[in-house]
């Protein structure tokens, strides 16, 4: 079974298209379900999913609580059924992601046995489209500090909300770190859950991507200077 957690907000222009990415990109690996965190939105998201498939769920935010909020509602909900042989997908809800990868993330978890697999737009072969480059260069400067502080040297991109997870790594971080996994509420949240997971020696690897800004209707969510200084509050809790 493959278990999608998708947080969005505000994002009525763009989860349509995604639901259909969704079933083309899950059909040919079914069972699967979706699980799309409504993370407050203010505009027509909600009614967007109201007229969902079968196998898409929704749970939803009474207010804008942040994406790891979301992702720990989206979690919270999966662990209640998932077994060790389940795998979870995470995804923006904008869009941006190239579904194109899955198969090749899918491989890496079930012929390398990795416990965490990355879709990276930093690694060779993959790239940022229809984004500002002052944008990508404040990214690359909060990124490469994370590394050196936390641990994660080895990998390339660390803020990637399009993963896959063994169904066995989010049950060891519950067992280890207890029922929220992590406590970030912004989007440094998922730097969090690779230093957790760093911490119980998992094996995380990555597959390139191009990450394509062009795809989505409607601006970005993640507000750089806010994300960054978040990044610094993370190293500050884990370093000390």
């Amino acid at each position: 079974m493959i278990h999608a957690v998708v947080p969005v907000l505000n994002e009525e222009s763009n989860v349509g298209s995604l639901i259909l990415r969704l079933e083309e990109a899950l059909t040919p690996h079914a069972p699967y379900r979706v699980l799309f965190v409504d993370d407050g939105s203010t505009d027509g998201t909600a009614s967007a999913l109201g007229g969902r498939a079968p196998g898409i769920l929704v749970v939803s935010h009474p207010r804008n609580l942040g994406p790891g909020a979301a992702f720990r509602t989206g979690f919270a909900e999966v662990l209640r059924t998932l077994q060790p042989t389940d795998l979870v997908l995470t995804l923006e809800g904008d869009g941006t992601s190239d579904l194109a990868v899955l198969p090749r993330m899918l491989g890496r978890i079930r012929h390398e046995d990795d416990d965490i697999v990355l879709a990276s737009c930093y690694l060779f072969g993959g790239g940022i489209k229809g984004t500002s480059l002052h944008r990508v260069g404040l990214s690359h400067i909060a990124n490469g500090l994370v590394k050196q502080t936390l641990g994660l040297s080895g990998l390339a991109t660390l803020s990637s909300f399009f993963r896959v997870y063994q169904g066995r790594a989010l049950l060891r971080l519950r067992e280890a770190f207890g029922e929220t996994l992590f406590v970030s509420n912004g989007f440094e949240s998922q730097i969090e859950i690779l230093h957790l997971a760093a911490k119980l020696s998992m094996r995380i690897s990555e597959v390139p991507m191009v990450l394509d800004g062009s795809r989505r209707l409607g601006k970005s969510k993640m507000k750089i200077l806010r994300t960054s200084l978040a990044y610094l509050r993370l190293i500050a809790r884990y370093r000390t």
